[in-house]
């Protein structure tokens, strides 16, 4: 016969073991708390953006084919920003050990739909780093663009600055997701242990699932019930050894 848990049941399970599950929870709010503040390394960013604007000498000024040909022209100078072309320069300029590559998996592109300026994102466990990566690889995308395309239409519009605030971890969200996972493990310990036990819990079990008879229950006694027994023959005894004496 298959045993059929009701939501009662399964809520008696989890208060029963409600000290476990807040001291799994209070254990994974501590780990994500060690790993925040003492082990995950800071991580910041910095923004450079360049203008994508073709120069024309038509009196009647920029066409909107050129506007559109300037956006389309993004996603090959997003290529060419991450190629070791432009990145192997930066790296000679910075006077850095860094290679093309590792400079490329700091280097994010941002760009939005039908526009003509996009954005030199640069994460880096230095904020100063960060921002000095993303204006040298502006400048020598905008001095070498001229020689790989025979284009002269990127203008840097504004350098990167230093920020304070890091980007990464986040800190609250950290220890919620910590304080969740300990919560969500204990709960599963919790039922894992009750759902283990195989010991009898209630007279249903055997009324209903063996089908037996009950023939009575068994009590026991609590610490205050078993003093108070302990107490009331000692009593008696003084009582029996007074008559006697009598």
């Amino acid at each position: 016969m298959e045993e059929v848990i009701s939501l009662s049941e399964l809520f008696g399970f989890l208060k029963k073991r409600f000290a476990m599950i807040v001291s799994f929870g209070l254990i994974g709010l501590i780990i994500a708390s060690v790993f925040t503040f003492f082990i995950a390394i800071p991580q910041y960013n910095a923004t450079t953006q360049i203008l994508v604007n073709r120069t024309t000498n038509q009196t009647e000024g920029i066409q909107l084919n050129d506007i559109n040909m300037n956006v389309q022209m993004i996603n090959t100078y997003k290529d060419i920003i991450k190629g070791p072309v432009i990145l192997d320069q930066v790296s000679q300029g910075l006077e850095t050990t860094l290679t093309a590559s590792q400079l490329a998996s700091k280097i994010e592109i941002a760009t939005q739909d039908d526009s003509q300026v996009f954005s030199i994102i640069v994460t880096d466990e230095d904020p100063f780093q960060a921002a000095k990566i993303a204006n040298e690889v502006a400048l020598t995308f905008q001095d070498e663009i001229g020689n790989i395309m025979q284009v002269e239409n990127v203008t840097v519009i504004s350098e990167a600055e230093p920020s304070e605030n890091p980007i990464s971890p986040n800190s609250t969200l950290n220890l919620i997701i910590g304080l969740l996972v300990g919560l969500l493990i204990g709960i599963g310990t919790a039922l894992f242990i009750e759902f283990m036990d195989k010991s009898i819990q209630d007279e249903r079990f055997i009324t209903e699932t063996l089908g037996w008879t009950n023939l009575g229950n068994v009590s026991e006694m609590s610490n205050e019930e078993l003093k108070a027994k302990e107490d009331a023959k000692k009593l008696n005894r003084e009582i029996r050894n007074v008559k006697s004496r009598v």
